[in-house]
């Protein structure tokens, strides 16, 4: 993992279906209600930090609980995932910029 694109990680369609099924486990989706465990797990994660150095918006909105709460739902996980296979198929390349859940704020 140590190299790898964030960004690239979120347009890739197997990493989102492992992330949404990792989502709907009830003990992440506890660990989520809490701003405190999800700052400490940001802040251990290199890829974390790298994405939110790169961009202070991301960093933002991790810091923000509403965000996480929309972020910890399944639906809203899936959404996530259909707006990229869409801009995908639109001739997008799933990129949805350096920030995919801007228009979650």
């Amino acid at each position: 993992m140590g190299g790898m694109d964030p960004s690239a990680m979120m347009n890739d369609p197997a990493m989102m279906e492992q992330v949404q099924q990792m989502m709907q486990n009830p003990m992440m989706q506890q660990m989520l209600q809490d701003p405190q465990v999800v700052q400490q797990m940001l802040e251990s994660n290199p890829m974390a930090q790298q994405m939110m150095q790169a961009n202070p918006q991301m960093r933002e909105m991790m810091q923000n609980p509403e965000f996480l709460r929309q972020l910890s739902d399944p639906g809203t996980l899936q959404q996530i995932m259909q707006m990229q296979q869409m801009m995908r198929g639109a001739g997008g390349g799933g990129g949805l910029g350096a920030n995919p859940f801007a228009g979650m704020m």
